[in-house]
């Protein structure tokens, strides 16, 4: 892989940090570019206190942000994450030199709000970055307008959607710890929306295998990505009838009436979603949540959501599962990935196992 490393001022003691790690990255044989060139991801160094953002050239650019803390904070989670979420990061890593001597610490905190730490070591430090930073997104979308307008379809499967949608808002289950416009300026949520193709953070997703007449292929309903899942209104809007993929281009394919919202886009958790409905054909129903249900079986890497990677790895392990298309299993650090015959029959097995913290990992 190919890497830069992108700063607006010097910290002797945060770049001996970050230096031992980038020694780390050549070391196993990646490569430190120029930031003109095409590059896999950026070391974006910050001051923790006020980050600034490093602006993508492309969406595929992975980004890792490292700061150094060197007073004591009453919340170090908030204190990184509100950096991730400010520097548009897909990981953002923090050191601290608060605790008078003793071995630092390394936090590190991901988009899903993954939150993990352990003592400050460079190959551990690696090992955390180099398998996400080189996995692949299928987050952006192909958008096909081949629906009537949305108010004279009468779907049952969308009927469900707004249902279940409202039962899953009524869980209470947040999606970060902080609301995005409230750190956010309005010129970073542009840029998040740009590069990410999203409209804010979300608290779960839901999905119902279903068609369309006319429409072929292994087609499912799902919620639309940053919506209110409480209040689900419209095909177009809300809700998205995904037909299928384009791997070359990494697109989801998506089918919408004419009268749709020109910059919706559906979940980021798509693709997991689409390859379950393709390798488990009695899989009716998928839901997501930011949740966790104890002694599930869980991925073994923290990959991003939208990733081929953190997709295949759900698979397998559903394929180890008696009963793949009725079980949950957990991703780590973020979450639940539930199949089920229905949405009904998921809700009914689980609401009662639910547990609101999701354990951390490295």
């Amino acid at each position: 892989m190919k890497f830069a490393i992108h700063q607006t001022d010097i910290d002797p003691v945060r770049d001996k940090f970050a230096s031992e790690i980038i020694d780390e990255f050549k070391k196993n044989g990646h490569h430190l570019v120029s930031e003109k060139e095409h590059i896999n991801f950026v070391f974006n160094l910050i001051d923790i206190d006020a980050p600034v953002a490093y602006m993508r050239k492309a969406q595929q650019e992975f980004i890792v942000t490292f700061g150094i803390l060197t007073r004591h904070v009453d919340d170090i989670r908030s204190l990184c994450y509100t950096a991730l979420v400010k520097t548009l990061s897909n990981l953002t890593f923090c050191v601290d030199l608060s605790n008078n001597g003793a071995v630092p610490k390394i936090y590190y905190v991901t988009p899903e709000v993954g939150f993990v730490s352990y003592p400050f070591d460079p190959k551990r430090v690696y090992n955390s970055v180099a398998p996400v930073a080189n996995s692949h997104f299928f987050i952006r979308n192909q958008i096909v307008v081949n629906l009537p307008p949305s108010d004279e379809l009468n779907v049952p499967e969308v009927e469900e959607l707004k249902h279940y949608g409202r039962v899953l808002a009524n869980m209470g289950f947040l999606p970060a710890p902080f609301p995005i416009n409230k750190i956010l300026s309005e010129d970073l949520i542009k840029h998040l929306y740009r590069f990410y193709e999203i409209k804010g953070l979300s608290y779960g997703n839901l999905s119902i295998r279903g068609s369309f007449p006319g429409i072929k292929g292994n087609t499912y309903w799902m919620t639309a990505r940053g919506v209110d899942k409480g209040n689900l209104k419209a095909v177009g809007k809300d809700m998205l009838l995904v037909t299928g993929l384009n791997p070359s281009d990494g697109k989801m394919i998506i089918s919408v009436p004419p009268d749709h919202d020109p910059k919706v886009r559906v979940s980021v958790e798509a693709i997991e979603h689409y390859m379950i409905y393709h390798t488990f054909p009695k899989v009716g129903a998928i839901l997501h949540v930011h949740a966790w249900i104890e002694g599930v079986t869980c991925t073994a890497q923290n990959y991003p959501c939208g990733t081929i990677e953190l997709a295949e790895g759900v698979v397998e392990l559903l394929k180890k599962s008696d009963t793949p298309h009725c079980t949950a299993v957990g991703l780590k650090n973020h979450g639940l990935t539930v199949t089920g015959p229905s949405l009904k029959g998921i809700f009914d097995r689980i609401k009662s196992k639910l547990l609101k913290n999701v354990p951390m990992f490295e």
